[in-house]
This record gives C-alpha cells, sequence and structure tokens, in this order.
C-alpha cells in the first residue's frame, strides 16, 4: 500500500465522526513535516506543522511530540490570531512508522468567544492559554525546562542538526553532595541552592537556541546546539567556576557550593539519539564524580 493510500484509510476512517472536526493531518513530530491532511485547507503537505500558529517556531508544549513519547491520545487548547482550536493528537501506525492524526476543531463561537466578546476578552484567553502551555514544560520549582521538556525537544534539535550539518553539545550537571546540603541545612535551603544553580547555569547558556532542564533531583541538562566539544567545555568550567565562587545566604546562613560537569558532542553524521547522547553526557559527569567533584570531564 502506497503512503497515499494508508493516508486515505486513516482519512477514511475517521470521517463517521467528522462533525467534531474541521481538518485532520498527519504529522511526522520529530521532522514537524506534515505528511497529509484532509478537509479544511490549513495546512498542506511537507509544510512544518507549526506553521499554521503562525509564531515563528514550533510549539514549546508540543502536543504531538509528547502523544509520540507516551503513545496516548493528548489533547490541548492551541490558537491562531483570529481562531481558537481544541487539538487533538492521536499516535497511529502508518506503514511500519509511528506517525501523529491532528485533529483539530474550531472553538472560536462555540466554546469560548461569543460575537460580543471584547477585544480584550479574547488577547486574556490567549494570555491563559500560553501560560498553561508553558506551565506543563516548567520545572515549578527552579523555572527552567522540565523533563518532558527534554523529551520532546531534543529529538527534534538532532533532527535540526544532521539536517543543517552542525554539531550539537550536551553537558549534563550534578550539584556535589546535594543530600549533605539538604542533611545540614534543611530543605528549604536545599530548594534555595537549586534555584541559584538553575539561575547560574541558565545565565551562562544565553544564546537563542541554547536550552537548560532539569533532569532530575539536583541534576540539570544543557543542550547547546551547533556547539563543538571545544565549546561546550568551555562553557561548562565557566558554570563550574561561577558555581564554585557563589556565596548562598539562607536564613543566616552560609552555603558553599560546587558542582560536576559531564559534556559530550554529536556530530551529523553519527546517528545518535536523544538517550545515546544522555547516556554519553551521563558518563561523562560520572567520570568527573570519580575525579573528585567540582570539576568537567567530556567523552
Amino acid at each position: 500500500m502506497s503512503l497515499e493510500e494508508a493516508s486515505q484509510k486513516i482519512f477514511d476512517s475517521l470521517k463517521i465522526v467528522d462533525k467534531m472536526y474541521e481538518h485532520i493531518r498527519l504529522i511526522d513530530p520529530v521532522t514537524k513535516k506534515i505528511i497529509a491532511s484532509y478537509g479544511e485547507d490549513l495546512s498542506r503537505a511537507g509544510a512544518e506543522c507549526f506553521a499554521l500558529w503562525k509564531k515563528g517556531k514550533s510549539c514549546d508544549n508540543c502536543v504531538s511530540m509528547r502523544a509520540f513519547n507516551e503513545d496516548q491520545t493528548i489533547v490541548k487548547i492551541e490558537y491562531t490570531p483570529d481562531k481558537i482550536f481544541m487539538l487533538t493528537a492521536i499516535p497511529v501506525e502508518l506503514e511500519n512508522q509511528k506517525v501523529i492524526v491532528e485533529i483539530l476543531k474550531d472553538t472560536t463561537q462555540s466554546m469560548i468567544f461569543q460575537s460580543g466578546d471584547s477585544p480584550a476578552s479574547s488577547s486574556i484567553v490567549c494570555g491563559i492559554i500560553d501560560n498553561l502551555n508553558n506551565i506543563a514544560l516548567r520545572d515549578p520549582l527552579t523555572g527552567v525546562n522540565n523533563r518532558r521538556f527534554i523529551q520532546e525537544k531534543l529529538p527534534v534539535n538532532l533532527v535540526l542538526a544532521s539536517t543543517s550539518n552542525q554539531s550539537l553539545s550536551l553537558i549534563m550537571v550534578d550539584i556535589d553532595f546535594f543530600k549533605k546540603i539538604n542533611d545540614t541545612y534543611g530543605h528549604v535551603a536545599g530548594d534555595f541552592v537549586l534555584k541559584r544553580c538553575a539561575e547560574i547555569i541558565a545565565n551562562c547558556a544565553k544564546r537563542e537556541t541554547d536550552w537548560v532542564a532539569r533532569y532530575g533531583g539536583e541534576e540539570f541538562l544543557i543542550c547547546l546546539p551547533g556547539a563543538n566539544l571545544e565549546s561546550a567545555c568551555e562553557i561548562a568550567e565557566l558554570m563550574r567556576k561561577t558555581i564554585e565562587n557563589e556565596v548562598i545566604q539562607c536564613d543566616k546562613e552560609t552555603i558553599k557550593i560546587t558542582a560536576s560537569f559531564g559534556a559530550c558532542c554529536t556530530t551529523p553524521c553519527s546517528g545518535e539519539t536523544a538517550k545515546q547522547l544522555i547516556e554519553r553526557a551521563d558518563q561523562a559527569l560520572y567520570v568527573a564524580k570519580e575525579q573528585g567533584r567540582n570539576t568537567v570531564e567530556w567523552v
């Protein structure tokens, strides 16, 4: 069966509920490309799926990538400059490849916006949607991105690095002896240390394409698209020195901390997955800890 025939078969199976939507499209969530579309002409095959929202970049809270990773149906609300949509993302198999069926329903009139609503109310609702989408990918304690963001963003960054023939570096960070900080000064102080470290790390990874996420516990992951290993190690060393020189004051306590860093880099032809690259950064971090901590190591 051809790709076109397989796509049409999926579209035909959804016609029974065509009153529930205006448009469906098949998405490759990693490349962000539309494979095929049906219904009202919102976007054409081959176009970038996020172009519909007219925000100039891929969605931070990519519902299709989440459906792809979690292998379950996910729903969210999104908007264009003049419409509100309910978007349902469903993982399916298409010619032995997992893709996402996106079903879009225009809810501008039926859900929220009525003809008497003011432009101000429309702006407020759009702000609420942006806030909810942002919350889904933010670590509530530190304010940096969360583990879900890593799962959704890193595979896309790797595809972009490969197609643009660029390198991509990762840095894994672990706050040294963090359990001792909690045991000595308390969890409030521990939380304060996490927040301050997140701020320092984010301030050192300042390019528009760089991002920082809390990987778990006292560990952070930094992605540096386009950076080679030498640049990544320089940035990691800047972070290390800044954290080492930081004097943290919390409830009249003075806390000194250090952190260990593991760096790695992938090239366009390496074919590494996000999981494999993270594992390499973690291996480098392990070496840094074995070398006595408060150091930068790389693989």
